[in-house]
Parts: structure tokens; C-alpha cells; sequence
């Protein structure tokens, strides 16, 4: 139909200046390749013929649901695992850019207006529960961080000292009131205390240290106690430190305007070589009152790679499928730098790293990602994230359950991408031989493309048999090669048959 249309199309322009080049253009593109359409899509944009050029994003949709830029181009946004109007969402969509322009832009939103000063943000300064007021054994070691130097041993001391475990619930809420105090002169010991305790994955605790900390730098001139600030500010990523961050982008020394910007680069994912106080004002008048994973959605639609692989990676903890065709886009960007961080997601994602070699050709590159996006479209629906199966496993061991054939649950793990979970799975299967048989059976009517064609590759190898089995065929076709590969399962004694009665041996007789 779609050929039909060009046709028509072809005789429609045929008086025009864009006849020659527009049938050359549809002459050398393939039809049936979303890739290319979307290129003649871009051509058509590029080209004063924005009728054809919807019509052609409109196929390459229908050719790959959910093609980015062809969304984009019409005005589609992603929410959750919906493609919806940009409008409907609450957005501006902005034009795709034609041939010369590259990839469509991004829908946009506009700012609701200026995002808070530095004096309208409201920080809560209630002081955290202190279990021993009357011990007051650590209080030194917290007074003395304003009379050391930043740098020595007596600064140290004191960090670490605060850090034991028999001591940090009485220092937090200490140095935290601390911190109000006119008289307490000190930013750079608390900045690393914070800093700590993210290493050590006590993230709740550094962040109720930030609203104290955001007050301190507000009386606190020492540069280097700034800088400190600065860069523990950017790690801890609360955007409402945004305001005081410009401030000191714009009022501080040369160190303090370094580290305001890296503190800045670390909340907004903004390039840092590109880091302004201009640029940063923009971002939070944008962004001050959505959330932050709405902020990195729309972050991860962008056109510099940098700054999609960053949201990328600030959307791995809400666990947001979009990366993951963000991240294949990413892998073909002739960014290596960025080709690395990308699979180094992809590879917390799915367990393995797909033989993917950022300093590697682009056809090598684009080989990789093709094998990748071939992937997540069969499986993207059926994906579980390794977080989600560990925790089951480790639910399942914790609790009692009714001796099972473990090839069954082995069958399951064929399509895992936790670890090197399917592969052991698949040594398992081979070498319990042909007591495998029925589980890999059942496996041939899973609901995965992939799992389907595990399990014939090992019938095969358990069984000694060829019978014909397609993974991709129709559900008629699959029906009547499982109940091939059943018929011969039940005459070799492998599988009990459903009628009660022993069938022939022969796969072939009915």
C-alpha cells in the first residue's frame, strides 16, 4: 500500500522542482526499514514537504512502535510505556529538524516561571533525635574541626572518629546543630563527614545533613570549606541547592566557581565545560518544581549524548525501562566515553556486556547495538530488572517450598539476564540429559521467542532427535511440532501421555 502511495506521490510532484530528487530519494530508500523511511521522513522535513514527511513518520511507527525520533516528530512523547500526545502530556513539542539538522528535537516544556532564590527556599532545620544528650565524649573531636587545619591528621581524626558505629548517632545531630551555630566556623569537616557516609551507603543519613550544611555556607567564607560544600552538594544531587550553588558560581573565587560548577554538573547533568550561571538559572526555572525523574526523562531525550547517558544512569534506581533504548541509541554514538558509561549500564541491566568494545569499529559498534535492540524488542515486555529476581530467589530460598523438577525452573532461566544465570541453566539442562525432556517440552510454548529457541537447541542435543520445530512460526504451526516432539517423548518413555495409552514410538505416526 505504502508503494502504491509513493507512486502517486511521484506523479503528484512530478511538475515540481523536488520531482527529480524526491523519486531518487524514494528510489534508494527501503520501505520496509524504519531507519531509512525515517531518513526520507527527515529529507521530506528538510524540504518544504511536511505533509510527506508526516505521512513517512507515520510509516516508520508502524514499522518500529516506538521509534523515538519519528514520535518526536509528531508531537508524541513517552509516559511509562505509552506514546502520548506532547500536548495531552503537558508539553511543547518542538519541530523535527530537517536533513541538515540531524535527529528531531525533543518536546520541551516551558518554564512556569522563576524558580525560587536562594532566600525563598525553606529548609528543615529540626534537629535529629540525639539517643545520649549527656554523653559527651564526641563533642571534642567536633569542636577541635574549627580550630585545625583542613587538611591534617587532627581533621581526619575527628571524621573518623564521628564515623564509628558506636559514636555516629551521637555525632550527626551534634554536628548538625553545630552547623547553626554563629560561632561554629567550620564547613570542610562536615562536607567530608557527608561525603562518608554515602561511601558507605548511608545515603538517608548525608542527606539530613545538606539543609545544615546549605545554611552554614551561607556565613562561611573559607574557600576551600566551600569548595568542599560544593562538590558534596553535587554528590548528595538535592536540586534545591541549585540557587546557592549559582551563587557561588557567580560570587566565589576560582576554586569555589570550579567546584560550584562540578556541583552543579552533578544535580542538573549538564555538560561542565559548559556549565554557566546563565545556563544553570535556566535549568532550575525549567525544573524546580517537577520531579527528578521527570527532569531526567525528558533529559534523556537529548541530543548531546553526555547528557542522555547521565539520565540514563540517575534512572537506573527508579528502574525506567526508556534507558534501555536510550542506552542502544547511546552505544552507536562515536563518543567513546560515552559508548563506555552506556555499557556499563547496560551491563548493571542485564548481566553481560553483549561483546560490546567501545574503541571498536562503528559497523562493529552498530553490530553490537543491533544484536542488543533486537533483543529488548522481543523481550522488552517480559523483562525483569536483576534487583527483582534476586529478591524473589532470595524470598523463595528463605521460605519452605514442594519438591519440583528443577529443569522446569531451569527452562525459566534460559531467558534471564542476570548474571550468567541462562547459561548455567543450559549446562544444567545438558547435563541432566534426557531427564530434561519434559520441561524443555513445556518450553516450547513460552511465551519467549528466545526461551522458545533455547529450549529446541537443547532438545536436539538431549534427545538425539531432529524433529522440526520453528520459534517463530505461527501458534497453529508451533502447536503441531510440539505435539510432535510429545508423541515421540511418550513412545520413549519420557513423557506420560495425555490419552492414557501408550503411543507409537514412530514421531511420525499418527
Amino acid at each position: 500500500m505504502l508503494r502504491t502511495a509513493s507512486a502517486l506521490l511521484l506523479a503528484i510532484v512530478a511538475a515540481t522542482g523536488w520531482a527529480e530528487s524526491l523519486a531518487d530519494k524514494i528510489k534508494a530508500t527501503d520501505l520496509s526499514d524504519a531507519e531509512q523511511v525515517f531518513g526520507l521522513a527527515q529529507w521530506c522535513a528538510g524540504n518544504n514537504l511536511p505533509t510527506k514527511a508526516r505521512q513517512y513518520y507515520n510509516q516508520v511507527v508502524k514499522l518500529d512502535k516506538d521509534h523515538e525520533g519519528a514520535r518526536n516528530a509528531l508531537g508524541q512523547v513517552r509516559v511509562g510505556d505509552k506514546w502520548v500526545s506532547a500536548k495531552a502530556a503537558g508539553v511543547e513539542a518542538r519541530p523535527a529538524a530537517g536533513a541538515s539538522g540531524g535527529a528531531p528535537l525533543p518536546a520541551e516544556r516551558r518554564p512556569s516561571g522563576p524558580g525560587p532564590s536562594v532566600e525563598q527556599i525553606t529548609w528543615d532545620l529540626t534537629l535529629p533525635k540525639d539517643p545520649q544528650p549527656q554523653s559527651t565524649f564526641i563533642n571534642q573531636y567536633i569542636e577541635r574541626m574549627s580550630t585545625v587545619p583542613n587538611d591534617s591528621r587532627d581533621m581526619d581524626v575527628s571524621v573518623a572518629t564521628m564515623m564509628m558505629d558506636d559514636h555516629l548517632p551521637l555525632a550527626l545531630p551534634r554536628v548538625c546543630a553545630a552547623l547553626v551555630r554563629a560561632s561554629f566556623s567550620d564547613l570542610y569537616g562536615p562536607s567530608s563527614l557527608a561525603m562518608e557516609l554515602l561511601k558507605r551507603g548511608q545515603t538517608a543519613k548525608a542527606k539530613q545533613m545538606l539543609p545544615f550544611l546549605t545554611k552554614a555556607s551561607e556565613r562561611i567564607t573559607d574557600s576551600e570549606d566551600l569548595a568542599t560544600f560544593a562538590y558534596a552538594a553535587g554528590v548528595l544531587k538535592d536540586k534545591r541547592v541549585v540557587p546557592r550553588l549559582i551563587q557561588m558560581l557567580e560570587t566565589g573565587n576560582d576554586d569555589v566557581k570550579a567546584a560550584a560548577a562540578d556541583g552543579l554538573t552533578g544535580i542538573t547533568l549538564l555538560p561542565r565545560e559548559q556549565m554557566t550561571a546563565e545556563r544553570a538559572q535556566q535549568w532550575w526555572d525549567l525544573n524546580h518544581n517537577v520531579s527528578d525523574q521527570q527532569t531526567y526523562q525528558e533529559q534523556l531525550n537529548s541530543r548531546d549524548p553526555r547528557v542522555a547517558v547521565e539520565a540514563a544512569k540517575a534512572l537506573y534506581p527508579y528502574r525506567d525501562r526508556a534507558i534501555v533504548p536510550a542506552l542502544i541509541r547511546l552505544l552507536r554514538s562515536d563518543d567513546r566515553s560515552v559508548n563506555g558509561e552506556a555499557i556499563d549500564v547496560i551491563k548493571q541491566i542485564t548481566g553481560n556486556t553483549w561483546s560490546y568494545d567501545p574503541a571498536g569499529t562503528p559497523e562493529q559498534k552498530k553490530k553490537r547495538a543491533d544484536e542488543l535492540e533486537k533483543w529488548w524488542k522481543e523481550e522488552q515486555f517480559r523483562f525483569r530488572w536483576i534487583e527483582e529476581i534476586k529478591a524473589e530467589s532470595a524470598a523463595a530460598n528463605a521460605s519452605p517450598t514442594t519438591a519440583a523438577d528443577p529443569a522446569t525452573e531451569w527452562v525459566r532461566q534460559l531467558g534471564s539476564v542476570a548474571g550468567n544465570e541462562a547459561a548455567t541453566a543450559e549446562g544444567s539442562l545438558v547435563a541432566q540429559g534426557t531427564k530434561s525432556v519434559p520441561a524443555l517440552i513445556l518450553g516450547l510454548d513460552n511465551p519467549g521467542r528466545l526461551v522458545r529457541r533455547k529450549c529446541f537447541d537443547l532438545l536436539v542435543k538431549v534427545s538425539k532427535q531432529n524433529l522440526p520445530f520453528d520459534p517463530a512460526g505461527s501458534d497453529a504451526d508451533r502447536a503441531t511440532q510440539v505435539a510432535a516432539w510429545k508423541r515421540w517423548a511418550e513412545g520413549a518413555k519420557l513423557l506420560e501421555s495425555d490419552e492414557g495409552e501408550e503411543p507409537p514410538a514412530d514421531p511420525k505416526a499418527k
